[in-house]
């Protein structure tokens, strides 16, 4: 076994220093914001770096927790995550089987259909007079329905379900299986990688989501977690009764953290668990060697 020559320990070295260096320059904000979010109120004003809380309060989280629209904004946008999801991925599988299939009739005309609304879209005021029409205002089916066709999701699964070797569907046809049970029974369990890579990027689209809320919505109750986390952090609308008499309040820097930690909690519970799957489902459309 060779041993390295100085070069080859130098760049190594340099090359892991400048790793180290950029994994801290990406980790250090999460860290600032939670240190600041734990902060009492003399600490959170300090300008500075932010590594760790000197004074650790959990008084920020709980003056948040206590504002009733806080609840209210997770229950929404908790609805928006589970059915808009399910909506997302019900509407992708069926627009992208029977465009995936060489029989079926017109294919490339819609394909190019799919591709035309990637390009041009009606605008907000269109927008604005079809979800009227359609009864959607102030409702939260307009969280759900209106993304629910995304041409960008519905090409990437077209090109898994090319991927899947056609031998197994004509195999399952010879045996007297229909198109709904082959979709059911072959080609949704190898597709487990793709639709766990779309229903992710659903999820934190209508994690993220607030600008249909700010647009379509005036309803308070059906404000998604967005919205309140824009209002407190914007338009710092947070209701005073949440701190006790004679209690010092918590900076509004902390508040503000403190929302930012609370309304990321959804994606990053859910993101270790589905990693494994999202590495594969980005692979879709790479070189095979």
């Amino acid at each position: 076994m060779t041993s390295k020559s100085w070069q080859d320990k130098l760049a190594v070295g340099l090359i892991y220093s400048l790793l180290a260096l950029l994994a801290v320059i990406v980790v250090y904000p999460f860290i600032h914001v939670l240190s600041v979010s734990l902060s009492d109120r003399g600490e959170a004003l300090r300008t500075g770096f932010h590594w760790f809380p000197r004074h650790p309060t959990f008084e920020a989280y709980r003056q948040l927790l206590d504002y009733p629209f806080i609840w209210i904004g997770y229950g929404n946008t908790l609805f928006r995550m589970a059915v808009g999801t399910a909506f997302t991925l019900l509407v992708t599988v069926c627009a992208a089987y029977p465009l995936s299939r060489a029989e079926f009739p017109m294919k490339r005309a819609l394909v190019m259909l799919l591709l035309f609304t990637m390009i041009f879209d009606g605008g907000i005021v269109p927008n604005y007079l079809l979800l009227k029409e359609l009864h959607l205002l102030n409702t939260r089916w307009v969280y759900v329905l209106p993304p629910a066709a995304n041409a960008f999701e519905v090409l990437v699964m077209i090109s898994f379900f090319r991927s899947i070797p056609n031998a197994l569907i004509e195999a399952a046809r010879i045996d007297g299986a229909r198109d709904l049970r082959i979709l059911r029974r072959i080609v949704l369990p190898l597709s487990m990688p793709a639709l766990v890579t779309i229903g992710l990027w659903s999820l934190v689209y209508h994690v993220n989501a607030f600008m249909d809320n700010l647009l379509y919505v005036t309803d308070q109750s059906k404000f998604v977690l967005q919205q309140i986390v824009r209002q407190i952090l914007i338009e710092n609308q947070l209701d005073p009764f949440t701190t006790a008499i004679n209690q010092i309040p918590p900076a509004p820097e902390s508040l503000k953290m403190a929302m930012v930690v609370v309304s990321a909690l959804p994606v990053l519970v859910l993101y270790p668990f589905l990693l494994r799957y999202f590495e594969k489902g980005t692979m879709i459309g790479s070189v095979k060697g």
